[in-house]
């Protein structure tokens, strides 16, 4: 799991759901990235990026190791 995205959601948006609605993605789709089982293409990674305040180079885009 991707705590560092998910903390970053939550203190941009409140939550995950505000979140998707934010950049136009379902929840589900928010939570596959967040977990691990999805990853983000370019684009996504620039509209997600911009949505929260940050470098999409950044390693708050990274799979995480628990």
């Amino acid at each position: 799991m991707n705590k560092i995205l998910k903390a970053r959601i939550i203190q941009v948006f409140g939550s995950q759901f505000e979140f998707a609605k934010a950049v136009g993605e379902h929840e589900a789709i928010v939570s596959r990235v967040i977990r691990g089982r999805r990853a983000l293409s370019p684009e996504e990674r620039m509209r997600w990026a911009i949505a929260l305040d940050c470098d999409d180079s950044q390693d708050i885009f990274l799979p995480q190791n628990e």
